[in-house]
C-alpha cells in the first residue's frame, strides 16, 4: 500500500512501483496549512486531528510524527502568524522616521492583522493565552518580542525628545494593545464591527494616547500628573473606540 504522504515517482522500473516521499519540511508545512484551515472553520474545540489529517491528505498517525497533540499544533499555527507579523515590522519600520510615525504604523498593522485573521485572534485569546503553560511557552516569548517593537519605538521617542522623559513605557504599551483588543472585540465575537477604514481607527488611537506622552514642556511631571494624563488618554481611547464603532 502506498504511504499517504508519498507520491508515485514519474518513472518506475518494470515490475516495480517506486514512490518518492515528500521532504519532511513540505509534509510539516502541509499539515500546518491544513490545521490553519480546520481551526478557522471549526475553532479549537471543534477541530480534530482526524479532520486536519484529511485536509492535509495524510494518515492521522503522520500528524503525530511531527506534533505531540492538537494543542501543540494550534500553538504552532499561531507561532507562524506571529512570525509573519514580525517580518512585516522588520520590513517596514526601518524605513519609517520618527517615533510617532512608527507607533502609528505598529497600531495600524496590529489592527489589520487582527481584523484580517479574526479566527487566529480568537484562537490566541481564548485557547492559547488561557492555557496553563502559556507563560512557559515559545508563544509567550514571541508575544513579548512582538510587543517590544512598540517599546523600542517609545524609547526612541524618549531619546530624541518626541516623548516625555518620564513616559511610563510599559504602561503605555499595555494601554495601547489592551485598547486595540477592546476596540475589536465586538467584531471578533460577532456583536458588531469596527470602522471600515483601519487608518481612521489607528489615527484615533494614536491621537488619544500621544496626547498624554508627547513632549509639551521641559519640566518633568509629578507621578500623580503622569497617572492623570494616562487616565485621560485611556478615557479618550475608549471614547474614540465607541465613536468609531458607532460610525462603522
Amino acid at each position: 500500500m502506498q504511504d499517504s504522504d508519498s507520491v508515485p515517482a514519474a518513472r518506475a522500473e518494470p515490475g516495480r512501483r517506486a514512490t518518492s516521499r515528500l521532504p519532511r519540511a513540505q509534509r510539516v508545512g502541509d499539515i500546518e496549512a491544513a490545521a490553519r484551515v480546520v481551526f478557522a472553520r471549526c475553532g479549537y474545540a471543534g477541530a480534530s486531528i482526524a479532520e486536519i489529517a484529511a485536509e492535509a491528505g495524510v494518515a492521522e498517525g503522520t500528524i503525530y510524527k511531527f506534533f505531540e497533540s492538537k494543542r501543540h499544533l494550534v500553538v504552532r499555527v499561531i507561532e507562524i502568524w506571529y512570525g509573519q507579523m514580525m517580518a512585516e515590522f522588520d520590513k517596514n519600520l526601518q524605513g519609517i522616521r520618527g517615533a510617532r510615525n512608527k507607533i502609528r504604523f505598529i497600531v495600524w498593522r496590529h489592527l489589520a492583522a487582527l481584523t484580517e485573521n479574526p479566527d487566529l485572534a480568537r484562537l490566541c485569546a481564548n485557547e492559547v493565552r488561557n492555557g496553563g503553560d502559556y507563560y512557559q511557552s515559545e508563544l509567550h516569548e514571541l508575544n513579548r518580542r512582538y510587543a517590544h517593537v512598540f517599546v523600542d519605538a517609545c524609547r526612541e521617542g524618549v531619546a530624541n525628545g518626541e516623548l516625555r522623559p518620564d513616559t511610563p513605557i510599559a504602561l503605555v504599551r499595555d494601554l495601547v494593545f489592551g485598547g486595540i483588543e477592546h476596540h475589536i472585540a465586538p467584531m471578533l465575537y460577532g456583536n458588531g464591527t469596527i470602522a471600515a477604514d483601519l487608518r481612521q481607527s489607528a489615527d484615533a488611537i494614536v491621537d488619544a494616547v500621544m496626547g498624554g506622552i508627547q513632549t509639551r514642556d521641559t519640566q518633568p511631571l509629578a507621578p500623580d500628573d503622569v497617572l492623570r494624563r494616562l487616565d485621560n488618554a485611556a478615557c479618550r481611547l475608549e471614547a474614540a473606540a465607541m465613536h468609531l464603532g458607532k460610525g462603522a
